[in-house]
């Protein structure tokens, strides 16, 4: 791979994500997988190759189309005493990070559902640093975090999303663009409502790797 090029993923219609000079590719058990200078990656969910594509899509009826999902898609603010944390529910991948690490901040359930000043402003940075799908962002001392230096990567969650990382670019000929390109989710199962992104659908739907 030329290191002058940029790895990108490339949303075909109706089809599967194509990516282009990508060197770090790992399924959801941490194992490196050999790439190529272009791949294509499944994203209707019935793939027997996974993470490969198949041609499946052509056969069961998938479709790119952005429905609208559980959320609307906007970023919410909520701020605090020293750290205003930033959300936008609809790019979520429902990872959990955020509420396993500091559910009294993040409050599953509860109206607002995040209380900015409940921990130390520097942990709640940490944890939003971990999200994987650029949901979250946090703005400090009026300077907004939403990129962190990483290789660019995709790796792939079990039963769930692909999660590129590193500033790998989106380029989708529907305009959709991801909260950040340093660190974004994308559906696996095929059945999310907000595509090409992923909305945490594969939890309600079981979707499994039969592959991976």
């Amino acid at each position: 791979m030329n290191k002058g090029k940029k790895p990108v993923i490339r949303v075909s219609k109706d089809g599967p994500f194509i990516v282009k000079d990508l060197k770090i590719l790992r399924n959801s058990k941490g194992v490196f997988i050999e790439t190529t200078p272009s791949m294509a990656l499944c994203r209707c969910g019935d793939s027997e190759k996974k993470p490969f594509c198949d041609g499946a899509h052509l056969h069961n009826g998938f479709s790119e189309k952005k429905e609208g999902g559980k959320h609307p898609d906007k970023n919410e603010s909520f701020a605090g005493k020293e750290i205003t944390i930033h959300d936008n529910r609809a790019v979520c991948s429902h990872i959990g990070h955020c509420i396993l690490k500091l559910p009294e901040v993040f409050r599953k359930g509860k109206k607002p559902w995040v209380d900015p000043d409940a921990a130390d402003s520097e942990e709640i940075a940490k944890t939003i640093r971990t999200c994987p799908s650029g949901a979250l962002s946090y703005t400090m001392n009026k300077v907004l975090h939403k990129d962190y230096p990483h290789e660019p990567e995709i790796f792939m969650v079990k039963n769930g999303p692909y999660h590129a990382i590193g500033g790998v670019e989106l380029e989708d000929k529907q305009g959709f663009k991801p909260e950040t390109m340093d660190h974004y989710a994308l559906c696996r199962c095929g059945k999310s409502k907000n595509k090409p992104f992923c909305d945490g659908t594969h939890i309600d739907t079981e979707f499994k790797d039969r592959v991976n």
